[in-house]
């Protein structure tokens, strides 16, 4: 049910972008012409990811340390997601810079001009908990599938999948074309790093990591607050059954 780890080397070979590459020229020329309401919600969600991208990519590296001494190709997985992470950090200071024209001439300046537009609740997740997971994973105070659960399963595949269909779905009238662009190729990216996160859970057969996910991805996902529309929750949530359907599945199978 799942690819051997050998493979998501091939997967991310074909999902490669240049975040770099994408014109941002009529997405500029468009956003101060977006009514006003429209424009608080796209803020609060993309300096949402300006955030939560940023620190994603800066507290992936305990794991990859953690997983050398478990699995080398398994280390090698994080590395690779690791690229992807820097890939979206540098997409979304792109666009808080060239599109939502925040302050700062440096793209920590702008990390932080983003952080006031992002609800606390988020916040505390990005900039607290992860970042303590991390420090826990890289002291052997935590497990590194209780790591895997909270950041592949919650906050990649709750806080982000729910954000970026947000995203998606108020863009799709072309209003912004390169911000739709590059979100395309970060969604494609975040699901390898969720089904990757979930393998992991089920190869190492933790069903008690899995049985309070939906609680906790709904919780999770309420962070954006009213940025998210309750249909995209929704979406989120019936996305969390069906991962939760392939893995207990496939745990019956490793069982039998």
């Amino acid at each position: 049910m799942f690819p051997r780890l050998s493979a998501y080397s091939q997967i991310v070979a074909r999902l490669q972008w240049n975040p770099a590459a994408i014109d941002f020229t009529a997405d500029a020329r468009a956003w101060p012409t977006l009514p006003d309401a429209r424009r608080r919600r796209l803020t609060t969600l993309l300096a949402g990811f300006r955030v939560a991208e940023d620190a994603v990519a800066q507290h992936l590296v305990p794991f990859a340390d953690v997983a050398e001494d478990l699995d080398s190709m398994q280390m090698w997985i994080f590395f690779l997601q690791r690229r992807d992470e820097d890939r979206h950090a540098l997409f979304f200071d792109r666009v808080s810079a060239e599109v939502l024209r925040l302050p700062g001439g440096t793209p920590a300046e702008r990390r932080a001009a983003a952080s006031a537009h992002v609800p606390p609740a988020l916040l505390e997740l990005f900039d607290v908990r992860l970042p303590a997971l991390a420090a826990d994973l890289a002291a052997g105070r935590a497990e590194l599938l209780d790591g895997i659960a909270l950041y592949h399963m919650v906050l990649e595949g709750a806080v982000f999948t729910a954000g970026q269909r947000a995203l998606l779905d108020d863009l799709a009238d072309g209003a912004l074309p390169g911000v739709r662009a590059g979100l395309e190729h970060v969604e494609l990216d975040e699901r390898w790093h969720i089904g990757f996160g979930l393998r992991c859970l089920t190869g190492a057969r933790a069903p008690n990591l899995l049985d309070d996910l939906p609680a906790r991805a709904a919780e999770a996902a309420a962070v954006w607050g009213d940025a998210v529309p309750d249909v995209n929750r929704d979406q989120m949530m019936e996305m969390c059954r069906r991962r939760l359907s392939i893995a207990g599945a496939a745990l019956a199978r490793t069982a039998a």
